[in-house]
């Protein structure tokens, strides 16, 4: 019996310490192990598909084929797995999709693509066509919020309703969204600099992880300030100030109530411009809602659709 207890302690140890090697050396290792417990619990499969020739990365449900289409797409830098905690409380009543847009999370930063909004938009009708999806449900959030507003006008049969979180896409004042990350981040206190503008409470991060994100961020930095930026301001559907008028799917505009990236004028002009539309506030949350709160975000979600 003994021999067996040294044994078990033994392996209990080894995996202590393989734990402790995975955090402080391999965070990445830590990051893609919790979303991958996340897609579980939302019962989704990561996927690929060849669309034109460039690879596309995504989420999609196990089972469900008889449940309607939802299709989310995440913001400027960030990557699929955005909604995959709101996803776990929206798996039991919809299909769910949750792409990488172009040129974001595993998909090639391919030069010579149109990073544009339209360019967005035409990417994502395509992936949809090319997996068989023509009728859904659609949110967004910040730039995915903005590229879902300018699908829906430029698709208006393919959207059954539209769901814009903390979305950009209006211009109003001197109000920057589209600012760029500036220089590199050096340290955790700069970091938590950039989490405050899009976090109510900005988590505490390990050191480890903080490292991480800081290096994510960093390599991101040329791409979106240099490629991505000058293509969303200088293309289409930049401004959708006045074309969402023409948006004929019912909207709700959800907001985190303390969001420093968007202002709320914002949504108010979306509410008021599209037909039919509302506003709907989401106290304890800033710019990413769907990360800080997500079971109320899908609170919301199933109320408005359902």
């Amino acid at each position: 019996m003994k021999k067996f207890l040294k044994i078990g302690a033994g392996i209990v140890l080894a995996l202590m310490a393989v734990g402790v090697l995975i955090f402080f050396f391999f965070p990445k290792v830590l990051v893609d192990q919790t979303n991958a417990s996340y897609a579980r619990a939302a019962k989704l499969e990561k996927k690929t598909v060849a669309v034109n020739g460039y690879i596309v990365n995504f989420y999609e449900s196990k089972a469900g084929e008889d449940k309607p289409y939802f299709v989310l797409l995440h913001g400027m830098g960030d990557d699929k797995s955005s909604f995959l905690q709101t996803a776990q409380f929206l798996s039991e009543d919809y299909h769910l999709i949750l792409p990488d847009l172009a040129g974001h999370g595993e998909n090639e930063r391919k030069a010579g693509l149109n990073y544009s909004i339209d360019g967005q938009a035409t990417f994502v009708k395509s992936f949809l066509e090319q997996i068989g999806v023509h009728r859904f449900y659609l949110i967004g959030n910040s730039m995915g919020g903005h590229t879902a507003a300018a699908y829906a006008i430029k698709y208006p049969k393919d959207v059954a309703k539209l769901i814009l979180l903390n979305a950009a896409g209006i211009t109003l004042d001197d109000h920057v969204v589209y600012g760029g990350f500036g220089k590199e981040i050096e340290n955790k206190e700069e970091l938590n600099a950039v989490l405050q503008r899009v976090f109510y409470k900005v988590p505490e991060l390990p050191g480890p992880i903080a490292d991480y994100m800081i290096e994510q961020i960093n390599n991101s930095k040329d791409f979106v300030d240099d490629t991505l930026i000058p293509a969303i301001k200088n293309g289409t559907y930049f401004n959708l100030k006045d074309e969402v008028a023409s948006i004929k799917a019912p909207t709700l505009v959800l907001w985190g109530k303390h969001d420093k990236v968007v202002s709320f004028n914002v949504a108010e002009y979306y509410r008021d411009h599209i037909p039919n539309a509302k506003l709907e506030l989401i106290p304890n949350a800033s710019h990413s809602p769907q990360l800080e709160v997500p079971e109320t975000v899908a609170t919301s979600i199933n109320r408005f659709i359902q």
